[in-house]
């Protein structure tokens, strides 16, 4: 709680996402596939940056890391980030 850190990955594959998660016996519970959440929680003064699949948290990733491109979306304490498929 007094050292803020960034957490990258869902419960499934990043304990320490499961554990901002209460551990849950589903990892996936609360994902969807091709949605992917920024999530602060301030008791712990952690950032939670993960999705339903490694592509889905890449791009969530993407979100915060180009934050002044989004910044009119990234309100409150949790944002939905929806990854659109590209074809190239």
């Amino acid at each position: 709680g007094t050292t803020p850190y960034i957490v990258v990955g869902g419960p499934c594959v990043n304990s320490v996402a499961a554990g901002l998660l209460g551990n849950p016996a589903d990892c996936t519970t609360g994902f969807l596939e091709g949605k992917a959440k920024i999530k602060f929680f301030a008791e712990q003064n952690a950032l939670l940056v993960a999705g339903y699949s490694a592509k889905d948290t890449q791009g969530a990733s993407r979100v915060l890391a180009e934050y002044k491109t989004y910044k009119a979306d990234l309100v409150g304490t949790e944002v939905e980030v929806v990854i659109k498929m590209r074809h190239f």
